[in-house]
């Protein structure tokens, strides 16, 4: 009767390890966007594309698609100080609590942060990183948010909107 048991003991420990093998080896992603504030100088505005290549403060260029709502496009000339909102896509990667350190990337396009509040009703998640920087993510999928708790770290990805 002893040995019964312990067989089926052992196949439960074994049936659980392999669950948690699976579901640490495929980490929940949310994909989501969220607004930032831009500004620099312009560089360059391509009104056939209505495209304006700003240079930020560290030097770096970006073009931006400007909408047909902003008038006056054709005037503005390069060297003009500029700020405005563009939206940026993300990629959370949840990471378990196993996962001691994450190592964001050299480029500054990843950084780790805290989940500080869930609205899965809107699809919002709120994060704060480790500088202390907040942002509110607009998650694609609002049910893929629904698991997710205050606390929780994340690995955050800018990627390109889609």
């Amino acid at each position: 009767m002893k040995s019964t048991s312990t067989k089926y003991l052992k196949q439960a420990l074994i049936a659980a390890a392999s669950t948690i093998a699976v579901s640490s080896a495929f980490a929940t992603t949310i994909l989501g966007t969220t607004s930032v504030q831009v500004g620099g100088k312009v560089q360059s505005v391509d009104m056939s594309t209505r495209a304006v290549t700003v240079v930020n403060a560290q030097g770096d260029s970006e073009a931006f698609q400007v909408g047909t709502d902003v008038p006056n496009l054709d005037k503005l000339k390069a060297g003009t100080k500029v700020t405005g909102t563009a939206v940026r896509g993300i990629r959370m990667t949840v990471l378990d609590s196993s996962t001691l350190a994450a190592v964001p990337s050299a480029s500054g396009d990843q950084t780790v942060a805290s989940v500080t509040r869930v609205d899965a009703q809107r699809g919002l998640i709120s994060l704060k990183d480790t500088q202390g920087a907040e942002i509110t993510v607009q998650a694609k999928s609002p049910a893929g948010i629904a698991s997710v708790v205050p606390g929780t770290r994340v690995l955050v990805d800018v990627t390109s909107v889609q």
